[in-house]
């Protein structure tokens, strides 16, 4: 692998929210109407700065993402690669350093959009099934071999 995760450190939360944005404003506003105000109070509160990583290659964050160990599971909150920046192989490198974080027989756990057929191909792509379903959102999971 050819990248690695570096936390975000201090004085970054803007450019991680500008990245936040860019990457989420078109999936979200086909199912609700983008609220800025309200969308920065929700990265506020949903993205500490503890839990928010920049998937870096050659010293250049190419990826924004959010983890988190929640027992015997990894958490990716979030994993964002700028629209423009999409399809190359970062979102898949990026995801494969997490797997590597993985203890044996542990889970990654996630959430998607629904209608995003996309995204659910590129997580379908790398070993991931719905574990769970609702009218908006998929949760997916990975599991690292025993």
């Amino acid at each position: 692998m050819s990248g690695r995760l570096l936390p975000l450190l201090a004085g970054e939360q803007a450019a991680a929210y500008a990245q936040y944005r860019a990457g989420m404003m078109a999936g979200l506003a086909q199912i609700a109407h983008w609220d800025e105000a309200v969308q920065r109070q929700r990265f506020d509160a949903s993205y500490r700065q503890a839990s928010l990583y920049w998937y870096v290659e050659q010293d250049q964050p190419l990826a924004l993402l959010s983890l988190q160990r929640d027992g015997h599971s990894l958490r990716v909150h979030l994993l964002i690669v700028p629209p423009g920046q999409q399809r190359n192989g970062r979102g898949r490198r990026a995801m494969q350093l997490v797997h590597a974080l993985c203890r044996p027989g542990e889970q990654v756990l996630l959430s998607c959009l629904r209608h995003d057929r996309r995204v659910r191909a590129f997580y379908a792509a790398l070993g991931y099934r719905i574990v769970r379903a609702d009218s908006d959102f998929l949760d997916l999971c990975w599991q690292a071999a025993a």
